[in-house]
């Protein structure tokens, strides 16, 4: 696994790791610990092939390293899985059906943004890719606060109308 993905796994599922860890029953310090071990064990088996889930590999990881601690040292690590809870490390990643739907609805949104007008498409990139308030967006633009908002309820509108029309076509 290139040091980049790893960096981006670490980025992604680092404190959600440690917490679930802490969650469990492990001390801050060694939840700490154990986190950095799964990271390490994940980087050491090699690229993942036939994992669907990195996130449920590294969780199962540092489940397994946390059990054999607890063995091993007996101080509290971690407590094992009850039975009912192995659903917890289910596979988040949607089903194949689900997955095609929302690529699908994705290239009805690009399509949707494609086709505004150009001011509100701007408008609308600015505000939901940019994260530019309504304000900054005026500035930006030369245009008053209003006619931001009115592009935005425009634009939203639209994609809305393009979305549930798509929606209604596949149900």
């Amino acid at each position: 696994m290139p040091g980049r993905a790893l960096e981006d796994l670490f980025r992604r599922y680092g404190a959600s790791l440690q917490r679930f860890l802490t969650r469990r029953g492990a001390r801050p310090d060694v939840a700490a610990d154990l986190t950095q071990e799964a990271f390490l064990r994940l980087l050491q088996a090699g690229p993942p092939d036939g994992i669907r889930s990195q996130e449920a590999y590294l969780f199962r990881i540092a489940t397994n390293l946390a059990v054999d601690r607890h063995r091993r040292d007996g101080d509290g690590a971690i407590r094992p899985l009850a039975e009912d809870e192995h659903g917890a490390l289910a596979d988040p990643a949607p089903a194949a059906e689900a997955a095609l739907l929302s690529r699908e609805a994705l290239a009805v949104l690009r399509q949707a943004i494609a086709d505004l007008p150009p001011r509100g498409r701007e408008v609308f990139l600015l505000h939901k890719f940019e994260g530019l308030s309504y304000g900054e967006i005026a500035c930006r633009l030369g245009i008053a606060k209003n006619t931001v908002m009115v592009h935005m309820a425009r634009s939203l509108a639209h994609c809305k109308r393009r979305l549930d029309a798509y929606r209604r076509d596949h149900e």
